[in-house]
């Protein structure tokens, strides 16, 4: 399956610092689960709105940084193609039920 590049492309992760890389990937690890199945209630576009990094002052994030994150945590995508990719992440996942 072909990665999309361009705007949103996951190649934008590796262009982040280290740091903030380890921060998004520890983010992912803490408040997202895997499973089998794909979940299209959510996709990177949403999911990336709902990251807050306690320790640091910058929590935003770019969708392709956010994707490319995701690749590299081992996540799979639906159809990577679309500009909003759609993952295989429980519902159960905590970032979902997070009080803001």
């Amino acid at each position: 399956m072909a990665m999309r590049f361009g705007p949103d492309s996951p190649e934008e992760f590796k262009q982040l610092p280290m740091e903030r890389q380890a921060a998004l990937l520890d983010w992912i690890e803490f408040n997202l689960i895997p499973i089998q199945s794909y979940n299209e209630k959510h996709t990177s576009y949403g999911i990336k709105h709902l990251i807050h990094l306690e320790e640091h002052e910058n929590s935003y994030f770019t969708n392709g940084e956010f994707k490319g994150a995701m690749l590299e945590a081992g996540y799979r995508v639906k159809n990577m193609n679309s500009q909003n990719w759609i993952f295989n992440v429980s519902e159960k996942s905590p970032a979902f039920h997070a009080k803001p």
